[in-house]
């Protein structure tokens, strides 16, 4: 269990767990508050199958607040909803305010407590292990059909790996080209790969801070920070499938060369788009400090959430940049499912304004896992694995999309040059 505690004085704070609502030191676990005036997590071991929780708030007289408490149970973490919180029980404590944020105590005395019954909270937690388990045994067979599907086309997917490993110079050569040809002749000239999403951003912020009046804080960060740091990762989806798509059309002449490795092509175009990405990326971690959050060990999820949007394109594109020569007006069909799909991920609204039991139908959308990552890098400072479920779906959807890519590519490469 973790206690998020902010205390005026360095104090000892102690949990007590029981089945039927007697405590003693033997079923209880101490530690140390020391971060004074700023909240500090406190993580207690209980085991899972208690009833009751008996808090004591340090020994001396003063003001404490509980930020949250949450409950880890296979290594995935249930917060606790404070609001809902009822004491049974309370000793030498003045007074309670519960907010939806948090929990302010006034200590009165050398042994301030609280009291509460959580046996239906942890039932509902170890329950749903039930319902993992399942997930578990889906997702097991899931992988088992992928792996076979992906032995059984090894062929497609291993030439297609071995043609990007041997070609990685000519890849990082004309990626390097592409990005700066993609303004040559302009006067602002790559200042305008910058712009546009800026402006994207300020006019999103607008209209929700002050058209709308719905850009209050977020998780106890500014709508601003918490607005890019979902809209960043999705330029560069949008940015790199978009170009990624019509790069067979772009670079025809060379798709026409028999001798020319022509799946080099969309992962050209994604690392291009990575150039800018990098950029805004920094960019983001500067608000941030700006903000008062400064970079830390959870910002290098940064780099794996920007390696996962990579390889979820690479897939998509090598299927989109070959149909797209058979069928032209997939490029307005992508562009109306990049605006649709935009809304539909939980980049200007948070996924928790949807009913918990349908909050599931969000999380199948791979960009939902990106977007959360990127915030959960920066904002709510959560690694990826202990996302273990949306870990294993969203790695699971990206490797059969990237399977089935090179599969449509393969069937249609030799027709390329006829269509063209």
């Amino acid at each position: 269990m973790k206690i998020s505690v902010k205390s005026e004085k360095k104090d000892i704070y102690q949990v007590f767990y029981s089945e039927d609502s007697t405590f003693s030191e033997e079923k209880s676990e101490s530690l140390n508050y020391t971060n004074i005036g700023q909240f500090e997590e406190l993580d207690f071991n209980i085991p899972s199958n208690i009833k009751f929780l008996r808090i004591d708030l340090g020994m001396d007289k003063g003001n404490i607040v509980v930020d949250y408490i949450k409950f880890k149970y296979l290594c995935k973490e249930y917060p606790l909803f404070l609001k809902d919180i009822q004491f049974m029980q309370t000793n030498e404590i003045g007074n309670i305010e519960v907010n939806d944020d948090n929990i302010s105590f006034k200590s009165l005395g050398q042994d301030p407590s609280v009291v509460l019954e959580v046996k239906e909270y942890i039932n509902s937690i170890t329950n749903n292990d039930k319902v993992n388990f399942l997930i578990k045994v889906f997702f097991c067979i899931l992988v088992d059909i992928m792996l076979i599907i992906l032995i059984k086309k090894s062929g497609s997917v291993l030439q297609l790996v071995t043609d990007l490993n041997n070609n990685r110079t000519l890849i990082w050569n004309l990626a390097k080209n592409d990005f700066k040809t993609k303004y040559a002749g302009s006067y602002l000239g790559i200042i305008w790969a910058f712009i546009n999403p800026l402006i994207t951003i300020l006019i999103y912020w607008f209209v929700f801070q002050y058209g709308l009046k719905a850009g209050s804080p977020v998780q106890d960060t500014s709508f601003i920070f918490w607005l890019m740091s979902g809209l960043i990762p999705w330029f560069f989806f949008q940015d790199a499938l978009l170009n990624a798509t019509n790069c067979m059309l772009e670079y025809s002449y060379l798709v026409k060369k028999v001798v020319f490795k022509i799946s080099v092509l969309p992962i050209i175009k994604i690392i291009s788009a990575i150039f800018v990405h990098l950029a805004f990326i920094i960019f983001l971690i500067v608000v941030g400090i700006i903000q008062g959050k400064y970079p830390d060990i959870m910002n290098v999820q940064l780099i794996y959430y920007s390696l996962c949007t990579f390889f979820l394109v690479l897939g998509l594109s090598y299927a989109t940049s070959s149909i797209i020569l058979f069928f032209r007006d997939l490029s307005q069909l992508i562009g109306i499912f990049l605006q649709i799909g935009m809304w539909m991920t939980p980049i200007m609204w948070s996924y928790t304004i949807v009913p918990e039991k349908f909050q599931w139908i969000a999380k199948l959308n791979p960009m939902y896992y990106i977007v959360e990552g990127y915030r959960d890098a920066l904002i709510n400072k959560i690694w990826f694995w202990n996302r273990y479920f949306q870990t294993v779906y969203f790695w699971v959807l990206a490797i059969g999309i990237f399977v089935l890519g090179s599969i449509i590519f393969k069937k249609l490469k030799p027709h390329f040059s006829d269509v063209l």
